[in-house]
């Protein structure tokens, strides 16, 4: 018998609708002592009145009868009048008729273990909430439609086609069975691998998705970063002036561009200085170059053929072009005016530089780093050993591969990796 447990399904704070939700084997017996009419059958939205402790709530109740609900338990949720005291009143008034208050994910927990919902399902929720933009809430609901978990259990069913014919010829030897020789295993590990490989693939684009792009703004001395970073805000952000090393500072603010966000950072000129303050701001220039995606490298003379070393997609900007005539633009090189705050084709740019037109076409991008690190260690486990390894070694290497790729949907899941997850849950989900 489950407890019946309730908490606030909707945000905290001033609303005109609150929602507070009940699971558990006495959810409908608790909503019957404080809620009148109770709705005559299950997903129908029944109005009445709700007592509460201190005053009587005109609010609305529906109940999902299991196992056709979200946790796969009986659901009773209550839709009230928003804000603070009233939701918490009516999550009182079911407290005092026997129900307790709802650890984070445990509904959502509840689901998982009533098989309503994997793990990769319940991140996908997870995503779609934390989403800023329509391509973090895209790969969120691939997570939540099972696009992930679906590729991942063709691909256990392919090893564990693979182990049951390596195991049935380890233990059934004098069998008259066609059995696979050590070299076909191999071939169809190697296949398994390179899907494993294409899903891999999937990640930089899946933390384009869900992340945006980290952009660093470098150069000398007033070059016009700070105006560049104004410009592609559209607001006075970064102070601007004639006098050298205004900015001794990171500054960092983001935009959204298309279904994409860009994380800008301006940073302090760089040039030689004995002024610890300036000395301090280079450096921390130069480790936000390195952690970047992409740098912007700004010079404002036209005959400068300087660049920017570095192993990341550096991009050079000519600025100030309405003060003299741009050079012949080579690839990855752009001539601008942040002073006119004409940016949109810097923009599209770094836009197309990471394909983000892509995400909006794929059906499965990885975004989460549990994930990825499961499916990277799945196929580190498939490519260990030698050519020489016998049915037996093999065998032992795809049951641990098999297990490690089932932790993606909860298939093999430690417990302490499935407490995890839920906990990041809101109370009411």
């Amino acid at each position: 018998m489950s407890r019946t447990i309730v908490a606030l399904s909707t945000a905290v704070g001033r609303s005109a609708i609150a929602v507070v939700r009940m699971s558990g084997d006495d959810c409908v017996e608790i909503a019957k002592k404080i809620f009148s009419p109770f709705p005559c059958q299950p997903n129908l939205l029944k109005p009445g009145v709700l007592k509460t402790r201190n005053f009587d709530e005109h609010a609305m109740c529906v109940y999902f009868a299991a196992p056709r609900s979200y946790t796969g338990e009986d659901v009773v949720e209550f839709h009230c009048h928003g804000g603070t005291a009233v939701p918490q009143a009516v999550i009182e008034a079911c407290l005092d008729s026997g129900a307790v208050m709802a650890q984070n994910g445990e509904f959502s927990k509840r689901a998982f273990i009533n098989g309503k919902q994997n793990l990769t399902n319940a991140e996908g929720i997870i995503e779609m909430i934390d989403a800023e933009t329509v391509s973090a809430a895209k790969a969120g609901a691939n997570l939540l439609e099972n696009k992930l978990g679906q590729r991942v259990v063709q691909l256990q069913q392919t090893l564990l086609d693979v182990l049951s014919a390596c195991e049935a010829a380890l233990d059934y030897p004098e069998e008259d069975l066609e059995l696979p020789t050590a070299e076909q295993v191999r071939r169809q590990i190697d296949d398994v691998c390179g899907a494993l490989d294409g899903i891999i693939s999937t990640s930089a684009l899946g933390k384009v998705a869900k992340y945006g792009i980290d952009v660093a703004i470098v150069g000398a001395p007033n070059v016009g970063k700070s105006s560049l970073l104004n410009a592609l805000l559209g607001s006075n952000r970064a102070i601007v002036s004639s006098v050298k090393g205004t900015t001794r500072d990171t500054l960092c603010e983001s935009v959204f561009y298309r279904d994409i966000k860009f994380n800008f950072v301006d940073t302090a000129g760089l040039h030689d200085t004995a002024d610890e303050v300036e000395a301090e701001g280079i450096r921390r220039a130069k480790v936000a170059a390195d952690s970047a995606d992409v740098i912007l490298y700004l010079v404002e003379d036209p005959s400068d053929d300087t660049s920017f070393p570095s192993n990341k997609p550096v991009i050079k900007i000519y600025n100030k072009s309405d003060l003299y005539s741009p050079p012949a633009l080579k690839q990855n090189q752009l001539a601008i005016s942040a002073k006119s705050g004409d940016v949109e084709q810097l923009k599209e740019t770094l836009y197309k530089l990471f394909n983000a037109g892509d995400i909006q076409n794929s059906d499965l991008l990885i975004t989460n780093q549990r994930h990825l690190s499961c499916l990277r260690q799945t196929a580190d486990i498939l490519r260990e050993g030698s050519p020489q390894d016998t049915l037996d070694v093999i065998s032992s290497r795809i049951r641990r591969a098999w297990e490690k790729l089932g932790e993606i949907t909860g298939t093999d899941a430690q417990e302490d990796v499935i407490n995890n997850i839920y906990s990041k849950f809101c109370l009411g989900k």
